[in-house]
């Protein structure tokens, strides 16, 4: 029996009708609906996006109306790509630069959308992620939060990360729970080919046209099983060849290609990377985040992939197209909360992510990132304000195939393949970080860096006085008489010890009850790290 997500990949063929006429065509919400068309006759360079501007302008309930670009997909075909936000009938009109090419200009259609299947959570809220109303973390297109959990695959698409190892990983990090993937490679797909996405929107010939179907199967793979992808292009120093108008014709392709999927936008790797020696990639990187923001139908929340911390100028954070930061703590090194807190304690709020920390394999003489450091690293992060956190493995980030061919990698330690890096021990934990926080009403949640009286090892986030969580770092030294301060009096809280290793939870006995506006903490079970849910019970007496 095929899954709805495979029904919704089915529905793709049928919308091939609609050149036909106005057909009613079937569709569901947030699923993407493929129209296709055919032009009189080929365009000499489809991908000019003055002269070949291809779209339509959809309507559908309660006045929504989006205009959604078009692309070419060989030859005198064209296709336009649309995820439908709400139930009920859709209407559309397309639009071509030249209106005599009436194949692509002036065609009408009707959806009729029939509501969102069930199989996956972007299916069921929709995948165009925002920004919740507090500027604290992101949610479903719906209003849902979203809980962000990501893995880094850098290399993907690309001849080191085939369709079949992508499916792989896509498989494996669903099975433990995560949500979003990072990715910027967009290389050749084959060892041979010469054909990357910068070099595939400069001719209209078959290795075009083959680069992109190839690439469609990535993204419709990652949809289809619930699976956001958090996209880029290569390193913000490599956009230096390219002007600005070369890279938006790029861009300009790519979403009018793939906008429709559950896709972010962080435009590239660290693209402020060494400001004092390449100042021309900056400008340029900055006005193509406000072209991709404003070429987006959806306007989906986007963000851009910056250098360590420790060099980081967060030249966009106050741009108008950022919606969230996000943030690189950096490798072989622990952030220290206070970096976090001062990113959260900003005048004016956006949500901040912990996209790239100490992946794990990485070593050195003093400092191994091993599940233990994954741990912390992660959950340091959203103890302090973090809606999320990025994982990363060595082998696993750079699409590494064959230890005999490194790369990069080997310079950060003892080297691994891909699958050695996925079936690393932290990775496989942080599943438990998402159960711990998705247990709570995390959203709610936010850090409190002195709630405690001395000051200890242990990171305090709390919904008020209703729910706290308590992260003990490894080794902890509480002084004596540690205490939670200034919460109301009399007031009892369930304590819970839950096992960041393997997600159990163990019920303290006793309730514990304020006093003298002061609850004592307990010690942990044993020397690793642990969390403590506290839950009031009832109301201060």
């Amino acid at each position: 029996m095929k899954s709805a997500g495979w029904i919704c990949l089915a529905l793709l063929a049928l919308m091939s009708l609609c050149s036909r006429g106005a057909e009613i065509l079937p569709a569901r919400q947030w699923c993407v609906a493929e129209l296709t068309f055919t032009a009189g006759r080929e365009i000499a360079d489809p991908f000019d996006g003055e002269r070949a501007a291809f779209s339509a302008v959809f309507r559908g309930p309660s006045g929504a109306e989006f205009k959604v670009p078009g692309f070419w997909d060989g030859g005198r075909a064209w296709r336009i790509r649309f995820t439908p936000t709400l139930p009920g009938r859709w209407q559309y009109e397309t639009r071509f630069s030249a209106a005599n090419e009436k194949g692509l200009h002036g065609q009408h259609g009707v959806l009729e959308v029939q509501p969102p299947p069930a199989d996956t959570p972007l299916h069921q809220h929709g995948g165009f992620l925002k920004v919740a109303a507090n500027h604290r973390y992101l949610t479903y297109s719906d209003g849902t939060p979203f809980f962000w959990l990501g893995d880094t695959w850098w290399a993907a698409p690309s001849a080191n990360v085939p369709l079949d190892v992508f499916k792989q990983q896509v498989d494996a990090r669903l099975a433990q729970g995560y949500t979003v993937f990072q990715m910027h490679g967009h290389r050749p797909l084959t060892d041979a080919g010469k054909l990357g996405a910068f070099e595939a929107t400069r001719h209209a010939d078959a290795e075009t046209l083959q680069y992109w179907q190839q690439v469609d199967r990535y993204l419709a793979y990652a949809e289809a099983r619930g699976l956001v992808a958090c996209i880029g292009f290569a390193r913000g120093d490599m956009f230096d060849p390219f002007s600005l108008t070369d890279l938006k014709r790029l861009w300009r392709y790519y979403l009018a290609r793939y906008g429709a999927y559950p896709v972010l936008f962080l435009i590239t790797q660290e693209y402020n990377i060494e400001p004092d020696k390449r100042q021309q990639h900056l400008p340029k990187l900055l006005a193509l985040g406000q072209y991709i923001k404003d070429t987006d139908p959806y306007q989906r929340a986007m963000t851009a992939h910056p250098w360590a911390r420790s060099r980081d100028l967060g030249q966009a954070w106050n741009e108008p197209w950022l919606d969230f930061i996000m943030f690189q703590a950096g490798h072989r090194r622990f952030e220290k909360p206070a970096a976090y807190h001062e990113v959260w304690q900003r005048p004016t709020p956006k949500p901040f992510i912990e996209a790239e920390a100490n992946y794990e394999g990485f070593a050195s003489t003093n400092f191994n990132v091993n599940a233990a450091a994954i741990r912390r690293s992660a959950y340091t992060a959203l103890q302090s304000g973090s809606f999320g956190f990025t994982y990363g493995a060595q082998g696993l980030y750079a699409g590494v195939l064959d230890r005999a061919r490194p790369g990069p990698t080997s310079r950060w330690g003892p080297v691994l393949t891909w699958k050695e890096g996925l079936a690393l021990p932290g990775g496989a934990q942080l599943q438990h970080l998402r159960v711990c926080y998705e247990s709570l009403d995390w959203w709610k949640l936010e850090p409190q860096p002195k709630a405690l009286e001395p000051a200890a090892d242990i990171l305090v986030k709390a919904d008020g006085a209703a729910t706290l969580l308590l992260y003990y770092v490894s080794k902890v030294k509480i002084p004596p008489a540690c205490h939670l301060k200034d919460l109301p009096d009399g007031r009892a809280y369930t304590a819970t010890w839950f096992d960041p290793r393997t997600g159990r939870t163990t019920k303290v006995p006793e309730d514990s009850v304020v006093s003298a506006r002061k609850l004592p903490l307990p010690k942990p079970p044993d020397a690793q790290d642990w969390l403590l849910m506290l839950r009031a019970t009832g109301k201060p007496e």
